[in-house]
Parts: structure tokens; C-alpha cells; sequence
């Protein structure tokens, strides 16, 4: 019964080795997943920063595009503004060189009755 025994014991130690080995190989390939693993992290990680530089620059170029438009339309509205300013002043310095014609003309026609007014004073006297 011993060499039964022994028979089994043998059987059951080779079989422990096999396992044992197996565990081994299962450790081995869970480090090489994990080191694989964290290499894909790294690579996902540099990816993600180099995609959030990229959109932060985009962003910083949209940012002073719109900037710039801003400052394009308030200079253009500004220069509309100043335009119609210019317009009207014009206007009213139209208006005002028609009233001094005007003013002009009025005097003149005093000044024509003035004369005729003492012109026929004189001839009266």
C-alpha cells in the first residue's frame, strides 16, 4: 500500500508543480497586462493633453477672432455714428448760410428803402 501511496503522492507533487507553474504563468501574464494597461493610460493620457492643448488654442484663436469683430463693428458703428454727426452738421450749416443770405438780402432791401426814403425826403424838403 506504501508504493500506492508514494504512487499518488508523486501523482499529486506533479500535478502541485503544474499548478504551481500555471500560477506563475498567471501572475506573468497579469503583470504583462497591467504594465500594458498602464502604457495604454500613459498613451490616453498624452492624447487627452495634447487634444486640450489643441482646443484651448482653438478656443484662444476663436476668442481673439471675435475679439477683433467686436472691435471692427464698433469702429465701423462708430465711424457710421461720426458720418451721420458729419451729415447733420452739414445740414445745419446750410441751413444757417440760407438764413444769413437770407439775412443778407433783407438788409439789402433796407438798405434800398433807406435810400429811396431819404432820396424823397431830400426832394421834399
Amino acid at each position: 500500500m506504501s508504493s500506492k501511496l508514494n504512487e499518488l503522492k508523486e501523482k499529486f507533487q506533479a500535478q502541485l508543480e503544474v499548478a504551481k507553474i500555471k500560477v506563475e504563468e498567471a501572475k506573468d501574464s497579469a503583470k504583462t497586462s497591467v504594465e500594458d494597461a498602464k502604457e495604454k493610460v500613459k498613451t490616453k493620457v498624452a492624447e487627452a493633453k495634447v487634444s486640450f492643448s489643441e482646443v484651448q488654442a482653438k478656443a484662444e484663436e476663436k476668442k481673439a477672432e471675435v475679439e477683433s469683430s467686436i472691435t471692427a463693428f464698433e469702429l465701423d458703428r462708430s465711424a457710421a455714428k461720426a458720418k451721420r454727426r458729419a451729415e447733420h452738421a452739414e445740414e445745419y450749416a446750410i441751413s444757417c448760410i440760407a438764413m444769413v443770405d437770407a439775412a443778407v438780402i433783407e438788409a439789402d432791401s433796407a438798405i434800398a428803402n433807406a435810400i429811396i426814403a431819404a432820396a424823397e425826403a431830400e426832394e421834399l424838403n
